[in-house]
């Protein structure tokens, strides 16, 4: 004859294995639950923080985009390159760092960083301060640059404000 499943209650000493296997069994089943918010709670925040780490990053590009036009416009030339030189050592490094945040301002950020290095190569002519349409046209190249880059840091921002509601 085939023994039962489950083995039937003799004595206290069963009744009491029984109602402690089943207490443990709540508890793991608890701790489980427990468990597998904290590890969601702990993803958010990962997120949260990596998120608020690419909108001041970005922030700090959009300062330097911002004092690369005002250089630009006061003529400061050899300080402008120099700024430029720094925008265009962070963008790539930037893009790669937190490209599942931008999306579609991934290829908006290489068509700036682009820009950026024509603007640059004006820089780098002496005749650009000399003719005023030239000097125009830097001008313009900068300050557009500056926009565009505003443009990437407010929807990120955008974002995070609307993932932290």
């Amino acid at each position: 004859m085939l023994a039962p499943m489950i083995p039937i209650p003799r004595d206290w000493f069963d009744y009491t294995n029984f109602g402690v296997g089943l207490v443990g069994l709540v508890f793991t089943l608890w701790a489980v639950r427990q468990a597998t918010g904290a590890k969601q709670a702990a993803k958010e925040t990962r997120e949260a923080i990596w998120q608020r780490e690419a909108s001041d990053s970005f922030s700090d590009l959009l300062h330097i985009a911002e004092s690369i036009s005002e250089l630009v416009q006061f003529e400061r030339q050899p300080e402008a390159a120099v700024r430029v030189r720094d925008i265009l050592a962070r963008i790539p490094k930037d893009r790669a760092r937190f490209e599942r945040y931008l999306g579609s301002d991934s290829a908006k950020l290489l068509a700036l960083e682009s820009r950026y290095q024509e603007l640059a190569r004006k820089l780098a002519e002496p005749a650009v301060w000399d003719d005023s349409d030239a000097r125009r046209v830097a001008t313009d190249a900068a300050l557009g640059a500056s926009r565009d880059l505003s443009e990437i840091c407010g929807r990120l921002l955008k974002r995070q404000d609307e993932e932290g509601r």
